[in-house]
Order: structure tokens, then C-alpha cells, then sequence
């Protein structure tokens, strides 16, 4: 599965002291330097491992425990709770952004850093160990704590994704013709984005990615005195709890699911001429897409006429319904151009659907190609033959998602939430 990638710290050498096993799995962090100097002394007296911790964490996401973003921030802080720490979580509605409107709108895109710092503030900062927010949408109140000097606390900046491979995503469907970027994305939103990650990087004491590519970057361009860790994203506990459940819902071999929003850097634009090749081959394939935010009618008109009947479009699930959708599809597509994780693919191939992906997020670190997964290029040739492959051999795909089953079972949340806690803690400890 490959080795685990060190912790950095900028200005010198990788520190590779100790490689730390979870047994079967390899653990996702090496450990680095602890922090030198004045930082040092400011935390001398904060949390020694072992003891609770206090902290906040400050999400930018709308709340809901069944999304992406902000799954993460609850599945984490539930379970830093039931091992004995403090925990308190904010969401963007806390912060007076309830994401309706052109009002809200605006705010998301001009000001949500200043936004969710405003709202750290008042959640009197200095008392808790450690502060984690996301993608930079805590930097304001990050430079602040910095500047003021004496104890504060440990630093964190979470990395959903890197917003400059979104952002080269997203202008290249564009300049390519598969999809039409806003006036104001090309001119501000991407732009503001980028900027935000690097404000997050350079004001943290420690900034936690989830996938390689994004360490990679981050690691050439990082700081001095600053940290940098890779933790993989978990599978929703009750997701992973069903996918290992006896079930008699039989396996649709027609259906296929793809759980997704509708957006150029999820590869939209890819998956109707996919599905046109895939019917031309077997027409009674059906596609289930599911976690849109769009009208159903506006996706589906999308497709080919003669392909539209056999799309059905569903807005948001909950965990027991995505647990019935993936029980029935024997096909689950994954064709993104750009992302952090993309956890919909582990939780997907631990139910033991054969799945086809491309090499961003999780598919790219941990998959191979025709041995737990299709791994392909963003295509439409590409995807559509890896499907068209598939449902010609039931056996071999079978096979295939048994072993994905078994990969995708190893991302757990008690993986997940050892490698947070013994990092915040290491550097509470000095």
C-alpha cells in the first residue's frame, strides 16, 4: 500500500525518528521535529499527551453530518469527545452565513475568512489547546494569535482539497469547452480560493492533508518553523457498520451509481457521453446520480435523448439510504478531475461495488488499476470502456471488489481520529 510520508518541518531536514504501525495498516504519519525555539516555550504548559485536550474547531461548511466537509469535522469531533477531550464545533451558520441569498453568496466568496475568524473570537481562543479550521478560513484569526505572542494555541489548517488543483480543474474544462466558468469565478472566486489555502499554510503551526499530491506541493512551498502531515479521511462508523451487515437486497448487474455534486471538477461533463457508450454496448444499463444540487430535470437534459430514461437524479441521502443505493448498484463511477479525498469511493467499494475512478484523491494513493479498482484517465472513452469491460466479466469484477472491499475496510474512524490526537498532542508536548 505504499509507505506512510513523513512529517515536515520547514527550513531543515525531514526528521524519519520513528515509523508508528497500526497493525495490519501502516500508519499515515511520520512523525517530524517537535517545534524549536519560542513556539516551544509558548506551549510548555498546554496538554501532555495522554490528558484532555481542549478544542475548537471551526468549520466553513454549512453543518451536516452527512456532507463531505463537514462529515469530517463531526465524525472527528464526536470521537475525540468519546476518547475524553473537549471539543467545541462551529459551522458557517454559526458565523451568520446560512448560504441563501445573493447576500450569502457573497459573503462566501469575498469575506468567509474574516467571517469564521469574527466568530473564533468570541469563542475566547487562548482557552483551548488546539484551534482547527480549513483551507485557510481561519488565517485572519491565525495571524492574530501569532502577532499577540505568550501561550496560545496549536495551530491546525485542514486541507479538504488544494484549491489551486480545483482551480486548474475547473478553468481547464473550461478553456477545453466541456464547461463554462462564471465571470465571477474566473475573475475572483478561483483566484480568492488559492489565496486563502496559502494564508491557512503560512499562519498554521501544523497543516494536515489528505492525500499525496496535495503533500506534495504544500511540502515544497512550506515555510519555515511550520508542520505538515498527511492523515487519510475515514468511512462514515455507520456506513462501514452496514457495508459489513448481511443483507438480502439484491445487486442490480444493470445499475450503476455515481454520488456526486453536479460540477466541472467532479467530471459532469464526462459522465453522460460515458453512459451513451456503456448503452450502446448494453442498453439496459441504468445510472442512479445521487447528492446533486441541481434541478433533476437540468441534469438529466444533459444526457442523450435516448439514454434519459434510464437516469434517475436524487438530491441529498442520509447514510441509510446511501447504504440501500450501494447495495443495489454493482458499478460505482468516480471520475473526478480534482480532489482532496473523495470519500464516496472507499465508503462505495466497502459495500463491494466494483468501482471506476480516475487517479485524484483516494484513487491516485492507494488503488491499482484491475486489482481493487479501474483506475483510469478523465475520459469519456476512458470510463465508458472501463465500464463496458466490466459488465462483460461478472466473475472478474467480483473479484475485483472483493479485494476493493477489503482495501476500503481499513479507513476507519479510529485510524483517523489516533493519528488527530497523537498529533495534536506530540506538539502540545515539548
Amino acid at each position: 500500500m505504499g509507505h506512510a510520508q513523513p512529517c515536515r518541518m520547514a527550513g531543515g531536514t525531514a526528521v524519519q525518528d520513528r515509523l508508528l504501525l497500526l497493525d495490519p495498516f501502516q500508519r499515515f504519519v511520520q512523525r517530524g521535529a517537535p517545534p524549536q525555539g519560542r513556539l516551544a516555550a509558548e506551549r510548555a504548559d498546554v496538554t501532555l499527551p495522554g490528558r484532555r485536550m481542549k478544542i475548537l474547531m471551526l468549520s466553513h461548511v454549512a453543518n451536516n453530518p452527512n456532507g463531505g466537509a463537514s462529515r469530517i469535522y463531526h465524525m472527528l469531533s464526536d470521537a475525540l469527545r468519546a476518547r475524553g477531550h473537549e471539543v467545541a464545533l462551529y459551522h458557517a451558520e454559526d458565523a451568520g452565513v446560512q448560504g441563501k441569498g445573493v447576500g450569502d453568496l457573497l459573503k462566501i466568496r469575498l469575506v468567509l475568512p474574516r467571517l469564521i475568524s469574527a466568530m473564533g473570537e468570541k469563542k475566547n481562543p487562548s482557552d483551548f489547546d488546539v484551534i482547527m479550521s480549513s483551507s485557510g478560513m481561519a488565517a485572519p484569526l491565525f495571524a492574530r494569535l501569532r502577532k499577540k505572542g505568550g501561550r496560545r494555541p496549536l495551530l491546525v489548517n485542514h486541507l479538504h482539497g488544494l484549491a489551486v488543483y480545483d482551480d486548474l480543474a475547473n478553468r481547464a474544462e473550461d478553456w477545453i469547452g466541456n464547461w463554462s466558468a462564471s465571470t465571477m469565478y474566473r475573475l475572483i472566486t478561483g483566484r480568492m480560493q488559492r489565496r486563502w489555502d496559502w494564508q491557512g499554510i503560512a499562519t498554521s503551526d501544523l497543516t494536515v492533508v489528505q492525500n499525496r499530491k496535495d503533500l506534495d506541493w504544500v511540502g515544497a512551498r512550506m515555510p519555515p518553523g511550520h508542520e505538515l502531515c498527511l492523515i487519510p479521511a475515514a468511512i462514515h462508523p455507520e456506513l462501514l457498520a452496514a457495508s459489513m451487515e448481511q443483507h438480502d437486497t439484491p445487486r442490480d448487474p444493470d445499475q450503476l451509481l455515481w454520488l456526486a455534486t453536479w460540477e466541472a471538477r467532479k467530471g459532469a461533463a464526462y459522465v453522460p457521453r460515458a453512459f451513451r457508450k456503456l448503452r450502446s454496448v448494453f442498453p439496459a444499463a441504468k445510472l442512479v446520480v445521487a447528492g446533486a444540487k441541481q434541478h433533476a430535470d437540468e441534469i438529466v437534459a444533459e444526457f442523450d435523448p435516448a439514454d434519459r430514461p434510464n437516469v434517475k437524479v436524487m438530491g441529498r441521502y442520509d447514510p441509510a439510504a446511501q447504504a440501500t443505493m450501494l447495495r443495489q448498484s454493482s458499478l460505482f463511477l468516480f471520475p473526478s478531475i480534482s480532489e482532496g479525498f473523495g470519500l464516496a469511493l472507499p465508503e462505495a467499494m466497502a459495500f463491494g461495488v466494483a468501482a471506476i475512478t480516475t487517479n485524484m484523491g483516494f484513487g491516485g494513493d492507494w488503488l491499482s488499476d484491475g486489482k481493487d479498482a479501474r483506475v483510469v484517465a478523465p475520459s469519456a472513452e476512458h470510463l465508458g470502456q472501463a465500464m463496458i469491460d466490466l459488465m462483460r466479466d461478472p466473475e472478474g469484477r467480483e473479484a475485483m471488489a472483493e479485494r476493493g472491499r477489503l482495501l476500503a475496510r481499513e479507513f476507519t474512524l479510529e485510524r483517523m481520529v489516533e493519528n488527530y490526537e497523537t498529533e495534536f498532542a506530540r506538539r502540545l508536548k515539548v
